[in-house]
This record gives C-alpha cells, sequence and structure tokens, in this order.
C-alpha cells in the first residue's frame, strides 16, 4: 500500500498507476449512481455517498470540486488566504485496508517521510520546515497528522505557508485532508485552524448493517 499526501496537484504522478480510476472519472464514465454525491450552495455542505464522506463547510467559504484527479472538495476563505482540500484515493488492490495511517506511517516511517519532502520539492520547488509527523484523529478514525512549513514565492510576494495534512484509512479509500495558509495567518489563531477537520464527517457504511 503507499500513502498518498499532499494532494491537491492537477499534475500526473507515477502514483496514479496504483490507483483505482478517480471519481470524476467514473463520473465522466456514468459508472457511479447519478446522485452519489450532493452540494447544498446555501448551507455548504458536501455529501459524497460513494465514498461515505461530508462536509460542513463555513458559510463564507467559495466551493468547487478542486484542479486534481482524485479531489473531491476545496473550499477557499479569501479573507483569510486559506485553501481546504479532500482527496480520496482507492488503491489498486482487492485487499481491504487492515491497519490505520498512523501503524502504517510507523512501519514506513522514513519513506514517507521523504515522500512529502520529495513533494513539495518538485511540486512547489520548495523546501520542508519545521516538519512533524504524529498520531490524531478525525472523528474517532485514527489519521496521520503531518504539519509543515514551505516557502512560498510570487511575482511580488513571497511568504511562509503552513500546511496541515490528515490521512485516514478507512476500509478501501485512503482520504486526505488538506489545511494550508500563510504562517502569519496560522499563528494569529492556530486552534481555529487545527479544529478544521472537525468539519469532516464519515457517514456509516451500509455494509456494516
Amino acid at each position: 500500500m503507499l500513502l498518498i499526501s499532499c494532494s491537491e496537484n492537477k499534475n500526473q504522478s507515477k502514483e496514479d498507476e496504483f490507483l483505482k480510476k478517480s471519481f470524476k472519472e467514473k463520473k465522466n464514465e456514468g459508472t457511479v449512481p447519478k446522485y452519489s454525491e450532493e452540494f447544498d450552495p446555501e448551507t455548504k455542505i458536501y455529501s459524497n455517498y460513494e465514498y461515505l464522506i461530508t462536509i460542513d463547510a463555513p458559510d463564507n467559504w467559495k466551493v468547487d470540486f478542486g484542479t486534481s484527479k482524485h479531489s473531491i472538495f476545496r473550499g477557499n476563505d479569501p479573507e483569510l488566504a486559506l485553501t481546504f482540500s479532500l482527496v480520496v484515493v482507492e488503491p489498486n488492490t482487492d485487499k481491504p485496508v487492515r491497519e490505520d495511517a498512523w501503524e502504517f506511517y510507523r512501519k514506513n516511517r522514513i519513506k514517507l517521510d521523504n515522500q512529502v519532502k520529495t513533494i513539495v520539492k518538485t511540486q512547489m520547488n520548495s523546501e520542508i520546515e519545521n516538519y512533524n509527523a504524529e498520531k490524531s484523529y478525525v472523528k474517532n478514525f485514527v489519521s496521520l497528522k503531518q504539519s509543515y512549513d514551505h516557502i512560498v514565492r510570487g511575482a511580488d510576494v513571497e511568504y511562509l505557508n503552513h500546511v496541515i495534512n490528515h490521512s485516514v484509512y478507512r476500509d478501501e479509500y485512503i482520504y486526505t485532508i488538506t489545511i494550508q495558509m500563510p504562517k502569519i495567518i496560522y499563528d494569529e489563531q492556530p486552534m481555529y485552524f487545527e479544529r478544521l477537520v472537525n468539519k469532516v464527517s464519515f457517514l456509516p457504511n451500509p455494509d456494516d448493517f
């Protein structure tokens, strides 16, 4: 199994060969039920019944479905320069996930830490600072929480960006929740940003009943 992280990236990666078709691809092919997802623009609640996950986004967020193949939700708070993305992948295997994301990380720590550093280096042309990985939870599901900073440079801007990743293994899916914003904004109210992951809930699996 591989751990997918960092995740709101629209470029193809060699990891795709290890993954089954994305939700967007299956929608385009008509191989998922018509009502497999729902978004209420008034309440900003998004539900995906294929992946059994929902998010109740703040009312002021601008919401779309992200630019990467495997992203199913992306929210942006313009006032805070914050981006929140949800990516779901399904490994190309018939074996169900038997361990949680933290246990998998503990067994593959060096490889997975290097993977994150490589992704930031190749996709962002930047270096990771203040990297930390720890066990956490998303609505009672064990998560691997990875946080770090990296420099963002543009034509007329340069700032330190702070990234929070939560990876959750559930049944055959790997969920990655990514929250990022300028570090200077994060430092003003860190608990607000840390708790944004609580906007996500997992729906019951009908097969469990």
